[in-house]
């Protein structure tokens, strides 16, 4: 303990408190210092290895005298504390300056405040069913709350309590004490929530197990990361069969970043239908997920996005981003992610070519497209889909080993040169298969590169069959070979072939010095 003593005056000027490191501390407040905590507004607790409680009532029968207080918190940050079980014996707090809290890696947490009833006193309700896996109580009031972020939290099976909670049209997240009967759907508000994030929550199932719906009018940022039992998102509400978030079009009104990491993309993601308003703002998408079988992303998600800017997906089993029957026959679309203007795909080892048809994958704004490590390719694109390409500044390829040429002209009858108006960045890098960047024979443009980067292609004799533009290059002499030393031999043709020459020449002669070592031996 550190206060074993109601005499606490000193503590009235607290303003903030950081406890680290106290291995033997089981609690922090006993409740009548309380009252004396009126200036405290920030308190980070971390790394105590047998803290069970922040608040302890320690039977001085002070429990009278802090009933329905207000706590003053503006950041209240819980980490690694092994033990901790809940952060108080009653439930009789609020919290209307709270915005940020963070609860991490506290594997038993299973109620952010526990209700206790003494002997003599009469339950306030009677509850049809008890739940003790929840973060948020019956009486936690949190209406400035900015920031929430759990993680690590091993018991969490859902955010909010069962216990007495009704929808509160108010704009806070609490609730009366009344009992939520089934057929009721409850309304949480989070009013100006900003940043959410839900981290490896193994047991989470879902924001409140009733029939339920959440707004989150200020939400701009998300990421939900590792929660294999939750269903995210859905608008089908069925009493214990709730999504993590029942969508419609005011869940997310101002959403632009959403960051997901799940083992089932099409049960994990959507489960059904979604509206086409349901992320009318979203711009940016990272998707990170290791479904074991091959798969696209659900349709009912895709056409939710129509303000998508940037899409960032590695590490899964994903033979397309989406289904051509879906586009073409559903909804009037006639691509993908309309507004499109950054792609970046790594670890995609399925991923074909079709990904990159026009047709199915809306490129006219594109301004960035990254690949690495997508190893199904053996070409990237066709002319047909480059020749969309007119916003393209930024191309960068890396980790392919099947790659043989970025720009595949097979079975097309071109008219003209291919061009890339805008195009000036681009970085060939660990393509072991690499021979040109495109071997057919026809005219390339690069009216505005700056610089180009080539490293361990080893099987790249020279850029391209046919006729080279590269006004700005040239004059720029930004050719970089894998020693990060810049080289020029007159053209990017030329320099290519000589840095190609360069390295027959150095793995000669290295075979031939192994020869040499060998015979000796």
């Amino acid at each position: 303990m550190i206060w074993h003593h109601p005499s606490s005056s000193s503590l009235t000027h607290l303003y903030r408190l950081r406890v680290e490191g106290c291995h033997n501390l089981k609690y922090l407040f006993p409740s009548f210092l309380l009252k004396d905590l009126v200036l405290l507004r920030f308190l980070e607790i971390k790394d105590c290895n047998m803290m069970e409680q922040v608040i302890f009532t320690d039977g001085l029968g002070a429990e009278d005298h802090w009933r329905n207080y207000t706590i003053l918190l503006e950041s209240l940050s819980l980490k690694d504390l092994p033990k901790l079980k809940d952060i108080c014996f009653e439930n009789y707090l609020e919290f209307p300056w709270l915005r940020d809290l963070t609860l991490k890696n506290c594997p038993l947490l299973k109620t952010f405040i526990s209700k206790s009833v003494s002997g003599d006193e009469p339950p306030i309700h009677q509850p049809t069913q008890t739940n003790d896996s929840a973060v948020l109580n019956e009486k936690v009031v949190f209406p400035r709350l900015e920031e929430l972020l759990i993680q690590d939290c091993e018991s969490l099976e859902e955010i909010i309590e069962l216990q007495g909670l009704i929808a509160n049209e108010s704009q806070s997240t609490s609730a009366t004490l009344s009992i939520v009967p089934e057929t009721v759907t409850t309304k949480f508000v989070f009013p100006h929530v900003t940043h959410l994030g839900l981290g490896k929550l193994p047991r989470l199932k879902s924001f409140f197990s009733r029939m339920h719906t959440t707004q989150w009018p200020s939400l701009k940022q998300m990421e939900v990361i590792e929660c294999p039992k939750a269903r995210i998102f859905g608008e089908v509400q069925i009493s214990n069969q709730q999504p993590l978030f029942c969508v419609n079009e005011d869940t997310f009104p101002v959403l632009e970043g959403l960051t997901l990491k799940t083992s089932d993309m099409i049960k994990g993601i959507c489960d059904g239908q979604l509206s086409l308003q349901c992320f009318p703002n979203l711009k940016l998408l990272n998707l990170q997920f290791f479904p074991q079988t091959s798969t696209t992303l659900p349709y009912c998600f895709i056409r939710s996005l129509p303000k998508l800017q940037k899409l960032v997906i590695n590490n899964a089993s994903i033979s397309e981003l989406v289904q051509s029957e879906g586009l073409s026959h559903k909804g009037g679309h006639t691509s993908a992610f309309p507004q499109l203007k950054e792609l970046s795909l790594s670890e995609l080892p399925e991923l074909t070519l079709k990904t990159f048809e026009p047709s199915l994958l809306s490129l006219k704004n594109l301004t960035t497209l990254e690949v690495s490590i997508c190893q199904a390719f053996i070409n990237l694109m066709a002319c047909s889909t480059s020749k969309s390409l007119t916003l393209l500044e930024r191309l960068s390829i890396a980790d392919c080993e099947l790659l043989e040429e970025i720009i595949s002209c097979e079975g097309e009858d071109l008219q003209g040169s291919i061009v890339f108006p805008k195009l000036k960045y681009l970085k060939l890098s660990h393509l072991p298969s690499l021979a040109s960047f495109s071997l057919a024979h026809h005219s390339l443009e690069f009216p505005v590169l700056q610089m180009v980067i080539v490293t361990e292609c080893p099987k790249m004799k020279n850029f391209c069959q046919g006729e080279l533009s590269t006004p700005r290059l040239e004059q720029m002499h930004l050719t970089r070979d894998e020693d990060g030393e810049l080289q020029w031999e007159g053209d990017l043709n030329t320099t290519i072939k000589h840095m190609f020459d360069e390295m027959n020449m150095q793995n000669s002669q290295a075979v031939e010095v192994t020869d040499q070592l060998l015979q000796m031996e």
